[in-house]
């Protein structure tokens, strides 16, 4: 990395001076104070950022107002009783008085009373094309905030009215646009914005469109092309203290790391030299800007998204000409695609804090603390401010809202019936009520859509049912209305509209009217008459204001009575007749979405079974049936196990499939010890016993192996032995020579195990 830059950066403030433009000051939140209440009266406004010089003064709804430099960090500013008589929103700026003066971000500073709580109503943006980035700012500097908004290859300008409503958009034909963000490029008042555009094959190309002041923007300048679509993130800051704009960009290459650039602005609208090469950590998000340690160089601290979703920070401190020192990186407990800059615990320095919600503490020395935060969920951006008029920075990540308790740690996260969390949010005053509004995407349909800031508080974003069968009714799920304004709701009702509003219902305890800090609760069920998704909403409505709507969604499904009975087939080891084998076991489960009746289980013979099965198998129940095999006769038969019962395809069955053997030879074996060669030893019986029902045809009997000479066999077995019956099998043993002899008697027959054999061993001597 390059050396400092500026010999005399320690003392900021007075080098200031001898710089040949002033820079453009960027501004920490909070001010201090964070609001106040309409007709407070006069009060000093401290403000503090990076890069004020002598001649910093503070702009107060873009006029000027009596301000004190304390130093190149904070500046003091006098607002008067008149400025916050009534409610409203201030956009605070700074500028370095003199030629070519550029002045810094805006922070939003709300006039309102202060509430224990808050909530949204959203108002779906008219017109919209359809989905895409968007930046917001005073682009006609009517002192009202307009949006301009990207869908494809159109650019839509919307202008405020300043009631949270916008005039018929004007549309500007352009390349598909990737990303945007506003800032003053080239120096002339007038807010410009920057964008990535897309359609030149591989290459994305950088282009400025330069406002007129009226809300267009005629002229637009084309910087250079980039090689990867994936240099999509982008933001504006004065990173080498010219007082020109520069661009800081997350500039990707296919498959190696992205680099991080800044490009050097020209105050013309273009972008001069490159600066600040250097690898980053893949799956980066959109940085925070800031003066992290105190030397006048604004820093970097850009999250990443990590392997296996350990999400980490890395940390840049500027050098002061647009370059970096190597970075520190810090793990983010609850992870985060966003981070932001600002002082949340009151101690005067800079802390970090991403969508996750993960909270780093600064040390004001560049160095940071973790100090956890809340598992909030990614919310896709993340803003601050004080968002119910207590004087505590709260945190918004996406659309969920976390209220602040001024020492670094928030409460819970609040969400908003309608608001769909995930997308980017952006954070504005949208009416004349002082009070932060909200600018995303709504989770009815999916459009932009302002949220302006309400007194009611209604929870959850949205109500969706399980999978229900067509005519049964789900069980009710729970929303929730509170009132945390000063009077009571009037005139309240509850509904459901939309396109299938009949297959929902509600009941309520709300009345026809909610007290302050009251609440009450909605139930509302499913009961569908049609196969497929169904939508509706439910609407909560008040007196003077428009309906609340939360989405309600869920889909009807048939009436299925189905079961599966696994495996499909046993097969059983050979049997002795009338012994009963180990069992099998099968399971039957109910697969479907209705409680299954079962009237019978059987299993022909010779197969029996045992169960425990119930007479009604719940839904997603199952059961066990054993089935065994006890044979009556040899030979190989066939059977069923069948269930049946009132699912489909009942009934439901198992092959079956057993051998059975009849056939008892005793003894097993004979051992006629030793034998004078020549002689022969006491005839030995070997019984055959048919344990059958049939005869057991007999096909021969025979002395077999090593020695067949040496034995030999008479029998009474015939050509068949009747059922249960038996035969007599005689051996004797006649050794021809001296030493081990040996041989078997071989019965060859009409059973499964045919032949059998009777092992003869005997020792000549």
């Amino acid at each position: 990395m390059k050396s400092v830059y500026f010999a005399c950066i320690s003392v900021l403030l007075a080098c200031a001076l001898g710089w040949a433009q002033s820079p453009i000051p960027l501004l920490n939140q909070p001010l201090v104070p964070a609001s106040v209440a309409p007709g407070s009266g006069a009060f000093t406004l401290t403000v503090t950022g990076t890069g004020f010089t002598s001649n910093a003064t503070v702009y107060w709804n873009g006029s000027l107002r009596s301000t004190t430099v304390v130093s190149s960090s904070t500046v003091q500013a006098q607002i008067t009783a008149a400025d916050v008589a009534q409610a409203g929103i201030a956009r605070v700026t700074v500028g370095n008085l003199g030629k070519n003066e550029v002045q810094s971000n805006v922070v939003y500073f709300p006039i309102r009373t202060s509430a224990k709580g808050l909530g949204f109503l959203p108002r779906s943006v008219q017109n919209i094309l359809g989905q895409g980035p968007f930046v917001v700012g005073d682009f006609n500097n009517d002192g009202l905030l307009d949006i301009v908004a990207a869908s494809g290859g159109t650019l839509q300008v919307f202008l405020g009215k300043g009631n949270g409503t916008f005039q018929p958009p004007v549309n500007i034909k352009t390349p598909t646009v990737s990303t945007l963000v506003a800032g003053d490029f080239n120096g002339d008042g007038n807010l410009d914005f920057a964008m990535l555009v897309v359609g030149y094959g591989s290459r994305l190309q950088l282009r400025v469109l330069l406002g007129d002041g009226k809300g267009g923007f005629p002229k637009f300048v084309k910087f250079q092309y980039l090689l990867d679509p994936a240099s999509r993130i982008l933001a504006a800051a004065d990173f080498n203290h010219d007082g020109k704009l520069d661009i800081y960009m997350s500039r990707g290459f296919g498959h190696h790391r992205p680099e991080l650039a800044v490009f050097l602005g020209d105050g013309k609208g273009g972008f001069s030299t490159e600066v600040g090469s250097g690898l980053m950590g893949r799956d980066n998000g959109s940085p925070a800007v800031a003066d992290f340690n105190g030397d006048g160089n604004l820093d970097l601290a850009i999250p990443i998204a990590g392997p296996k979703g350990n999400a980490y920070l890395q940390v840049y401190l500027g050098i002061g000409d647009g370059t970096f020192n190597s970075p520190v990186n810090y793990p983010l407990r609850f992870g985060g695609h966003s981070m932001i800059a600002a002082d949340v615990n009151g101690d005067g320095r800079v802390d970090l804090v991403s969508d996750g919600v993960s909270v780093l503490l600064g040390h004001g020395d560049g160095t940071f603390e973790s100090v956890g935060g809340v598992a909030s969920g990614v919310g896709g951006s993340v803003s601050v401010g004080d968002f119910n008029g207590d004087g505590k920075l709260d945190v918004a990540s996406g659309a969920s809202v976390l209220l602040g308790n001024g020492d670094g740690t928030f409460q819970k996260p609040l969400t908003f019936a309608g608001l769909a969390s995930g997308f980017p949010f952006s954070v504005g005053g949208f009416n004349a009520d002082g009070a932060l509004d909200l600018l995303g995407t709504d989770a009815l349909n999916g459009a932009l859509t302002i949220a302006v800031q309400i007194p009611v508080y209604f929870t959850p974003t949205n109500l969706h049912f399980k999978a229900q069968q067509v005519g049964t009714t789900s069980p009710p799920q729970t929303a929730v209305v509170t009132n945390f304004g000063s009077k009571s709701l009037a005139n309240v009702t509850v509904s459901l509209t939309g396109k299938n509003a009949a297959d929902f219902s509600e009941s309520n305890n709300c009345g026809t009217s909610l007290p302050p800090n009251g609440s009450c609760k909605i139930q509302t069920t499913f009961t569908p008459s049609l196969v497929g998704a169904e939508a509706a909403a439910l609407d909560f409505t008040y007196q003077g204001s428009a309906p609340l709507s939360m989405p309600l969604s869920g889909t009807g499904i048939k009436q299925t009575f189905r079961v599966t009975l696994t495996p499909s087939k046993f097969t059983f080891a050979t049997q002795r007749v009338g012994t009963t084998s180990p069992p099998k076991v099968a399971t039957l489960t109910n697969t479907g979405n209705q409680p299954i009746t079962i009237s019978s289980i059987a299993a022909t013979a010779p197969f029996s079974q045992t169960n425990n099965c119930p007479s009604t198998l719940p839904v997603n129940s199952n059961c066990e049936i054993k089935v065994t095999f006890t044979p009556t006769d040899h030979g190989t038969v066939d059977g069923t196990l069948s269930v049946t019962d009132d699912a489909t395809g009942s009934p439901q069955e198992v092959k079956l499939s057993g051998t059975g053997t009849a056939v008892v030879l005793s003894p097993t074996e004979i051992n006629f010890g030793d034998q004078k060669v020549g002689t022969s030893s006491v005839p030995v019986p070997v019984t055959l016993r048919n344990l059958g029902g049939n005869s057991l045809s007999i096909s021969g009997i025979v002395i077999k192996g090593a020695d067949p000479n040496d034995f030999t066999q008479t029998n009474t077995c015939g050509n068949s032995v009747p059922p249960k019956s038996k035969c007599i099998i005689t051996v004797t043993f006649t050794p021809t020579a001296k030493g081990k002899r040996s041989a078997s008697v071989s019965i060859s027959d009409d059973d499964p195990t045919s032949p059998q054999s009777v092992p003869l061993t005997g020792n000549g001597t």
